[in-house]
Order: C-alpha cells, then structure tokens, then sequence
C-alpha cells in the first residue's frame, strides 16, 4: 500500500499544460479542401484543355492567397 501512496509523488502539482490555440479561420480550410476536378476519361479537345489550364492556374493562385493568409494568420499567433 505505501508503495502505491509514493508511485503517484513523482508527478504531483507537475502537470504539463497543452497549449489553445485559435481556431483556424474557416476560409482557410475551405480554400485549402477546394480542388480541381480531374478530367474525364478519353481524349480532350483543344479547348477542354485550355480550360483545364485555366482552372488549375486559378487554383494555384487562390491557393498561393490561402498560403499567404495561413502564414500572416501564424505569424500573428507568434507575435503575442
């Protein structure tokens, strides 16, 4: 019984405290999970294609954006 009483002394008033962090703006999630749809089997026409491009090209610049927020968001958390 003693043996028991002193085993739970090791870590008494020692408890380790996990950081709360903000919630992460929803914008940023939802940006973050968009995607572009892949094409559909089969040979694509000339301008199937190019709107392929297009839309990966916006993608890549509204993921950029939700990059550049997520790092502006973090860096505020780390100047408090």
């Amino acid at each position: 019984m003693l043996l028991l009483t002193l085993s739970g002394c090791a870590t008494f008033g020692n408890k380790t405290v996990a950081p709360v962090y903000p919630v992460l703006p929803a914008d940023l999630t939802v940006c973050f999970n968009s995607q572009v749809p892949a094409p559909k089997a089969g040979s694509l026409s000339k301008g199937q294609v190019m709107a392929l491009i297009a839309a990966l090209r916006k993608s890549e610049t509204e993921k950029t954006e939700c990059g550049r927020r997520l790092i502006a968001f973090y860096e505020s958390l780390a100047a408090t």
